[in-house]
């Protein structure tokens, strides 16, 4: 005979979820016993939070669907969140082990692991592909029904359920109140209101197919991982296409492979232009540069996928113009590409890029239909940092700088331009972990100044934060939508 004691793990800031690990007031006598320690979801802060479904999200998904799993079982007791995000994942084609996953997300033989750390891991690689994972609460039958519908049925995706053990109906015979444990979803039928799941517990798991009513009722608050498209990937400026002097945006749709511009200073989804009507899924590191083809207008630098070639893509009006290849293969070893203004002293805009083999900053000069030789700026340890972005001149030295987001701890930082080099850093604020898609425009907020735009990953909401000589002032909501239909 086991028993287990409830205790509640405040897990970082106000805003950070609050998990209770190994809730049993009772005793777990009865077969099977129960993991130790695992984790329930209480309801968490609002830049944790998913998006709702809209009804329309929902109507697109078919009567029913089922993904093809392959089911698995936790390795130890206090696996289920590890091998249940294993099994997520495989459905969007990666490939990672339930024990990568648990020292990822640093898995506790004691305590399990809780929502803030399985999240970011998640989202680590879900976020390239342009999804996002987000807590939603799903105690209804007919809400859990509609999430669990457009992540299966409109995503394909199967999203990972935080759940009540003891209450499962395979599970009838354990005792024990508020077991934490995670399963996953991968079918549904609307017409007879079931959800089809894999539960990893192998001593009662594998698949089951349960009521709607009945899983939601044993759903714990805000339990759901739910998985939602975006807009928005590769999001980056590309100076004005629209021929209206505001800076325009252009953003993948990952999941249709279509190419879209977000004509400045609104940047709404329902004005965007198409200009790309497909195989842009195919190209990664998206990002504007300046002219690099020669004809006055800012140009777009992306990689193609299959064989790591970098192009070039002249801006034209309302348009992209016919690819210039302007890299060999190699260059799918690069990441965090952006454009950055002028540091060669020439007059053309360089590009920054770093090296994924061994965390090297490289500045690649920019020239007419190409680039130059490229220039180390730093031998080593930006892998440990993302979301890379040029900026116009925030340091006060007149010349445009970096801005990076440190990936351990969320925290902004500025690199100061300098000849062909950068200069130290500095800390601009904290908090940026959980916003994407950040790229330099002109000025938004009419105070002279270019602005910094960013995506809460969450929301799908679009944030501006007005230029500043040392910084960027206190961001303004811009516009919604940018996770898709589910935002």
């Amino acid at each position: 005979m086991r028993s287990y004691r409830r205790r509640v793990l405040p897990i970082g800031s106000v805003a950070a979820l609050i998990l209770a690990g190994g809730g049993l007031t009772g005793t777990a006598n009865a077969a099977p016993k129960p993991p130790p320690g695992a984790n329930l979801v209480a309801k968490p802060g609002a830049r944790a939070m998913a998006p709702q479904v809209t009804a329309s999200a929902a109507a697109a998904a078919p009567a029913s669907a089922k993904l093809s799993l392959k089911g698995q079982y936790q390795k130890t007791n206090m696996n289920c969140v590890p091998t249940s995000s294993s099994m997520s994942l495989s459905t969007f084609g990666v490939s990672v082990s339930q024990e990568t996953l648990a020292k990822k997300m640093g898995t506790s033989p004691t305590k399990g692991t809780t929502g803030a750390q399985a999240r970011p891991v998640l989202n680590s690689y879900a976020d390239p592909l342009g999804y996002s994972y987000g807590f939603a609460d799903a105690r209804t039958a007919s809400s859990l029904m509609a999430k669990v519908s457009y992540d299966v049925g409109v995503l394909k995706r199967a999203p990972v359920l935080g759940v009540f053990m003891e209450k499962l109906p395979w599970n009838s015979k354990m005792s024990g109140k508020n077991v934490g444990h995670a399963i996953v979803a991968y079918g549904y039928n609307r017409t007879a209101g079931t959800i089809t799941v894999f539960d990893p517990w192998k001593s009662t798991g594998g698949t089951h197919t349960i009521s709607a009513k009945s899983l939601a009722a044993d759903m714990q608050s805000y339990g759901m991982y739910l998985v939602t498209a975006r807009t928005d990937v590769g999001l980056s400026t590309l100076g004005n296409q629209t021929g209206d002097s505001s800076a325009d945006a252009v953003a993948v749709d990952r999941a249709t492979g279509k190419l879209w511009l977000y004509p400045g200073p609104k940047f709404t989804v329902s004005g965007r232009k198409l200009i790309g009507s497909s195989g842009w899924n195919g190209m990664t590191e998206l990002t504007g540069i300046g002219d690099l083809s020669g004809d006055g207008k800012a140009d777009l630098v992306a990689v193609r996928k299959s064989d790591g070639t970098l192009w070039v893509y002249p801006g034209a009006t309302n348009a992209v113009g016919t690819p210039i290849k302007i890299g060999n293969s190699g260059w799918n070893n690069m990441t965090e590409l952006t454009g950055m203004g002028d540091l060669t002293g020439d007059g053309r805009a360089d590009l920054i890029a770093v090296s994924k083999s061994d965390g090297a900053l490289w500045l690649y000069p920019g020239k007419v239909k190409g680039l130059g030789g490229r220039v180390q700026l730093r031998a080593s340890g930006w892998t440990g940092m993302e979301k890379l972005t040029g900026v116009t001149d925030i340091t006060g030295d007149g010349r445009p700088d970096l801005i990076a987001v440190r990936k351990s701890d969320g925290t902004l930082w500025v690199y100061p331009g300098g000849t062909r080099s950068l200069g130290t850093a500095k800390q601009l604020g904290s908090g940026w972990g959980g916003i994407r898609s950040l790229t330099l425009t002109g000025d938004i907020t009419g105070d002279g100044a270019s602005d910094l735009v960013g995506v809460e990953a969450s929301t799908g909401i679009m944030f501006v934060y007005p230029g500043r000589t040392t910084g960027f002032a206190a961001r303004q909501q811009l516009t919604t939508g940018w996770n898709g239909s589910a935002g």
